[in-house]
């Protein structure tokens, strides 16, 4: 007789014992047929409730979870009482997607088990069912409590740290995570955990060395592909794409690698990025050609990104095409089509209508190139500038991360920008319209292409704009009204949450409680808000107000409304006194996919009305900072500049960048005026959100300028700024301040201080009188007529009001008379301001002047040419 089919004689607990026995030891198919011959030789009116248990164990193992339920089922019908019926119940329909009933079964479990450690067993698995339906608050209590019945559950642990992270709990979820790794010190997924918790918090060291704790957990010939991705994003957000390649490198070629398509996106924008476009093109192309039948699952990340790798590719070729070209045709919104650009901004397939207008980038072209490259010693020297200059850009809050590529960026932009207005309050002193060509304008709308314009408040914004768009080619900066006309009718913008289901979004959910108490102050005085079809809720009554005042979270204020609902909030205009304009909306909306759950969000659509209204605003800001400038009055001039931001940041006219385009203007303003910002911005300080959360300019400003403002900028008025002209001590002049970042014999700029908190502020030169010296300026006020400014490619003509001889300007004749700049000058021309010389650097349009040079000095002298 055969152990393995026993007789209806033989005793059934024996049965039993040995298919239990059997089901440890892995032989579950042999367990169920024993266990179903001990079934069907059972009085079904009194079942044997050890079998069925056991049978629906060995069904659950073998995924017959159907089967294994309607095992379970009888036991707990036949026997109400039997807690680890319901519990392995419970497990089964988690298995099969039948959550809610999961939890109703493991919630009877946990009343009726007397020991905790069984307990803790039914809240862990409770914990993992409201975590797969993300909800995280729940998922964290009933974690919270198998942690406390068991302080040893490794699995809780980890399964708790990983609902406090997605709930942005980040540091409550680093402390879960230490502790699975305390309990067992080389746990892999608890490593890769926590290595993601420090990434995203910013933690960069640590985060980088619980990567490389977990791979070496790892088979070296099968490592885990996503935390190598992971990492790699981090090297990437820290602007060293060249490490990113190489980590990536190791794994792409991999047998098995379920995240291929997504590792070699990730390398293909970063070699996009660093201009090596023929291997961007490769990984791009390699990309998007995967498809199911390569047997590799094709994920809904994996298809998104492969619609992104075609529109990057695209890119990559129209970079590639224009390398060598000046700076000053280039205009990525005017020369891509606006359907191409609304696609890629929103990740979608390409459209029929895309593939019917949209013409194909040209194959990537074989000859090599004849260009010489910039002078390295002045890139050197211009780069180490840039980098001490861009190093206040750093937001110092969680999930900030300092990307070194982007701050030098940053400075750069900063010093071009700077370089330019100085030029454009010297023509203007001088009594020239400086004209821009409009081919390489964005400026104008889509189809204007040729011609010239007087420079303007946009022309002054391309600039940071471009070198943004050029630093990351893998982000959509764009120009929103240069998008499809339909696309900006209705209203295309960002949308920013603070909160979006049950996560406080990492990096500004520190903004919240601020913005809450915004949208109660426009309820109240509004009356109502408007639904998704933008028709009025009416709030106005008592009982309404008093339930929308007493609201503390999105749920609260949800309830309160009734409906997904938005608010403008309103902001005064400078310009036009009493005029309103259109702020950010905050957006409050239930999300139907996630129980409990809200999204609290800025969403700044941009539409023509909108635009047409900011463009007024800014062609009078535009005015009005040209007009601080040029009377050289220090807090007149920071007073416009943040004016003008404000208004930046308030406008959102691109579809990614505005913040740091935003910032970067305001150290451009400030270095052009020769108060160079030193200060680093506060911890947990973010200078867009003070703007976009206040309905003025002047919140704003008493908000920044105490942390911002250089000693130049504090000095009192003698009357209070309003940004719409100069008092008549605004006509005075100044000592020139001397060189910001001069360069050192060993080619450390000076302006730098290492290990310092902030850099050096400049020092102060010798005072004679009150007038500007000539030094390190040239002066075209003696040139009559038009004329080309090599330096900038800016063309200025003579104002029909007067000639460049009768040009007022605030500068001595001596100064007016100044000898041109060595090469090496910060400026192109002399200030004509009331300000000091400009700081000794080269001239950035001058020595960048086409797409190669600039990303060559982005990626510094280490990289290979491109």
């Amino acid at each position: 007789m055969s152990a393995a089919h026993p007789t209806p004689t033989r005793d059934p607990s024996d049965a039993i014992s040995l298919a239990v026995t059997q089901i440890n030891s892995g032989r579950v198919d042999e367990a169920e047929k024993l266990l179903s011959s001990i079934i069907s030789e059972t009085d079904k009116r009194t079942p044997n409730l050890g079998a069925h248990v056991a049978r629906g164990t060995a069904r659950a193992l073998r995924r017959e979870l159907q089967g294994a339920v309607e095992d379970f089922t009888l036991a707990v019908e036949h026997a109400p009482t039997f807690a680890d019926g319901w519990k392995r119940r419970g497990q089964a329909r988690s298995a099969m997607g039948q959550n809610q009933e999961a939890l109703e079964d493991l919630q009877h479990a946990i009343d009726l088990f007397p020991d905790t450690d069984a307990k803790a067993e039914c809240h862990t698995e409770r914990g993992m069912v409201y975590q797969k339906l993300h909800d995280f608050a729940r998922a964290v209590k009933d974690l919270k409590q198998a942690v406390k019945y068991q302080p040893k559950n490794l699995q809780a642990w980890n399964l708790l740290g990983l609902c406090q992270t997605s709930m942005g709990d980040i540091q409550d979820g680093i402390r879960a995570y230490q502790r699975a790794i305390d309990l067992q010190p080389n746990h892999r997924e608890a490593w890769v955990n926590m290595a993601q918790a420090r990434k995203e918090y910013g933690h960069v060291a640590e985060a980088e060395a619980a990567f490389t704790k977990a791979l070496s957990l790892d088979d070296p010939k099968n490592p885990g592909v996503h935390a190598i991705r992971v990492l790699a994003q981090m090297k990437q957000g820290l602007g060293d794409h060249w490490a990113a390649i190489r980590v990536l490198t190791k794994t792409i070629e991999l047998d098995r690698n379920p995240e291929r398509i997504q590792c070699l996106f990730l390398r293909g924008a970063c070699q996009h990025a660093l201009g090596y476009h023929k291997e961007a093109v490769h990984d791009y192309e390699r990309a998007f050609s995967i498809d199911s039948s390569n047997k590799e699952k094709v994920s809904d990340e994996a298809r998104a990104q492969q619609f992104l790798a075609f529109y990057q590719k695209e890119l990559a070729l129209y970079i590639r095409k224009h390398l060598d070209d000046p700076v000053t045709a280039f205009c990525l919104d005017k020369d891509l089509h606006p359907i191409f650009k609304e696609q890629w901004c929103k990740k979608a397939p390409p459209t029929h209508e895309m593939i019917v207008r949209y013409v194909m980038q040209p194959p990537f072209p074989s000859e090599p190139s004849t260009v010489a490259p910039a002078d390295q010693k002045q890139v050197r020297q211009l780069v180490d500038g840039a980098d001490a200059i861009g190093a206040v850009l750093v937001y110092r809050h969680q999930g900030f991360l300092p990307n070194k590529r982007q701050l030098r960026m940053g400075g750069l932009a900063t010093l071009e920008m700077a370089q330019t207005l100085r030029h454009l309050v010297a023509e203007r002193q001088a009594g020239r319209k400086v004209m821009v060509d409009t081919g390489g304008a964005s400026g104008g709308g889509f189809d204007a292409r040729s011609g010239q314009h007087e420079f303007s408040w946009r022309d002054a914004m391309d600039i940071p704009v471009r070198w943004r768009q050029l630093s990351e080619p893998n982000d959509q900066v764009i120009w929103v009204d240069l998008l499809t006309k339909a696309e900006f009718e209705a209203g295309f913008g960002s949308h920013t949450p603070m909160f979006s289901g049950q996560t406080k979004c990492v990096r500004y959910y520190m903004n919240f409680e601020r913005a809450l108490r915004l949208m109660k102050e426009v309820i109240a005085q509004e009356g109502h808000t408007f639904d998704a079809k933008n028709k009025p809720v009416p709030l106005a009554s008592e009982d309404k107000q008093a339930e929308v005042q007493a609201a503390k979270t999105a749920a609260d204020m949800w309830k309160a409304i009734g409906k997904d609902s938005w608010v403008v909030v309103p902001i005064a205009s400078t310009s036009r006194p009493g005029h309103t304009m259109e702020g950010t909306r905050l957006t409050i909306v239930k999300v139907p996919t996630q129980p409990d759950a809200f999204e609290f969000s800025i969403r700044t659509p941009v539409t023509p009305p909108r635009w047409k209204d900011f463009e007024q605003e800014f062609q009078e800001l535009w005015e009005g900072l040209m007009q601080a400038l040029a009377g050289g009055h220090k807090p007149l001039i920071a007073h416009a500049a943040l004016t003008y931001v404000y208004y930046w940041y308030n406008f959102m006219p691109l579809a990614r960048g505005t913040a740091v385009t935003g910032y970067i203007t305001l150290l451009a303003i400030f270095l052009a005026a020769d108060m160079p910002i030193t200060a680093f911005i506060p911890k947990n300080y973010q200078v867009d959100w003070e703007a976009i959360l206040a309905r003025s300019p002047e919140p704003f400003i008493q908000s920044v300028s105490p942390w911002l403002y250089p000693p130049a900028a504090r000095e009192t008025l003698q009357s209070s700024p309003s940004g719409q002209g100069l008092t008549a001590d605004s006509a005075r002049t100044e000592d020139p301040l001397a060189d910001m970042i001069t360069p050192a014999q060993d080619g450390t700029p000076s302006g730098a201080v290492a290990g310092s908190s902030q850099a050096a502020p400049p020092t102060t030169g010798d005072e004679e009188g009150g007038a500007v010296k000539g030094e390190g300026m040239s002066s075209n006020a003696d040139n009559q007529g038009g004329h080309t400014n090599a330096s900038s490619g800016l063309q200025a003509v003579p104002s029909p009001e007067s000639s460049g001889t009768e040009a007022k300007t605030s500068v001595t004749s001596s100064a007016a008379k100044a000898a041109a700049p060595a090469p090496t000058s910060f400026g192109s021309s002399t200030s004509g301001m009331g300000v000091a010389a400009p700081p000794k650097l080269p001239n950035v349009a001058t020595l960048l002047d086409t797409m190669r040079k600039r990303i060559e000095a982005l990626n510094g002298p280490a990289l290979p040419r491109i």
